[in-house]
């Protein structure tokens, strides 16, 4: 896939939205979308990542296209979404059907998957993929044209939008070359590159680039101009959709909105913050069980030592070796009165999230 790179000049005075790596969570686009009034005087950025890995790729997918009839929207190219588009482009029916079966286990759904069963057609080998071919692609010719015709950079005046991040700049360097490294450029931020514009990325969940805490709010990098927003949605249990606010063209009075779905609670009790905290993330997460529990299991992890307590839901084992779920045991500080998202209630107390920042809470919730 070649970049296809496209330039705008935003209006001044009209609040710019800017949101990434929604990932089929349609419920969550709503629903950050409604908390933030978005209305026809906002400009809406989608920084890639619109489908796969949740329940309503082909639902999302069109939510927005329907946005870009009636809103002032730019929806951009993001890994996934290049993914689809090639695969579906090739139609080998042998790597379809091995994909569909990976993406049903692991995340229980998949664009292709949606537009088979829309179809009424049920895939149970390679051969049903190949039968319901030109059926498919006379059914969603929009949906495919659109995916196929999304730019995978956008560029304003002071300000530029890409999925994964920039080798560099200038961006005329780019034109014409592969998009690949652009759309799936892990730790964008790790990179120690600097920009003369504002470059707004999603891709690499930012709660990633936290040692301590499960932080999930945008990750804004002044000195350097690099703003990371994806929020893990339905990639983390304890991911968010975020929505980065820019009030206008050439601001930096920065703020966002998050929407997770999680229901909502009241604390009763006061809880302090831990003073000292363990966590290990799926980067680096391979185990030792030091001690199995009924529903907890105390862990070593092995390149770091800490120990801690992890839900054995979150354990399995790969290649010989044991591995854990993004986990830690930090407590979070709680007043009575906090509203608290709940995560996971288990006998050891509740995963929560406060202000974008997961971790446990032992005290009582109001009903």
């Amino acid at each position: 896939m070649k970049h296809q790179i496209a330039r705008v000049e935003l209006p001044p005075g009209r609040r710019i939205l800017v949101t990434s790596d929604i990932h089929g969570q349609l419920g969550c686009l709503k629903g950050v979308l409604e908390k933030a009034q978005f209305s026809q005087e906002d400009i809406l950025i989608i920084v890639g990542d619109m489908v796969e890995k949740g329940p309503d790729s082909l639902g999302t997918l069109r939510y927005v296209m329907r946005l870009c009839e009636t809103h002032t929207v730019y929806p951009l190219m993001g890994n996934v979404d290049a993914y689809q588009v090639e695969m579906l482009g090739r139609w080998n029916a042998l790597e379809l059907y091995g994909c569909l079966r990976h993406r049903k286990s692991r995340w229980g759904s998949s664009l292709l998957a949606e537009m088979c069963g829309e179809l009424g057609i049920r895939v149970r080998s390679p051969l049903d993929l190949l039968r319901g071919r030109a059926k498919i692609r006379e059914a969603f010719q929009k949906e495919l044209a659109f995916l196929q015709g999304l730019p995978t950079i956008l560029e304003t005046q002071h300000m530029i939008f890409v999925h994964g991040g920039l080798p560099g700049e200038p961006l005329a360097a780019l034109e014409g070359k592969d998009a690949h490294p652009c759309l799936k450029n892990d730790a964008f931020l790790e990179k120690g590159l600097a920009f003369s514009k504002y470059v707004v990325v999603g891709h690499w969940p930012v709660t990633l680039y936290h040692e301590r805490l499960d932080c999930s709010n945008p990750i804004v990098n002044r000195e350097r101009k690099i703003i990371s927003i994806d929020g893990g949605c339905s990639l983390k249990r304890t991911g968010q959709l975020n929505l980065f606010v820019i009030p206008c063209e050439g601001s930096e009075e920065f703020t966002f909105f998050s929407y997770d779905g999680l229901p909502l609670h009241t604390a009763l009790d006061a809880q302090e913050e831990s003073k000292t905290s363990s966590r290990i993330l799926f980067t680096d997460n391979e185990i030792r069980i030091l001690e199995r529990g009924e529903e907890f299991s105390l862990v070593e992890h092995v390149r770091g030592g800490q120990r801690l307590w992890v839900f054995n839901g979150d354990i399995w084992k790969s290649g010989g070796k044991m591995h854990c779920d993004d986990c830690n045991d930090y407590r979070l500080p709680v007043q009575p009165g906090d509203r608290l998202s709940i995560v996971r209630e288990t006998s050891r107390g509740y995963l929560v999230k406060k202000d974008g920042v997961a971790g446990w809470y032992t005290g009582r919730l109001e009903e």
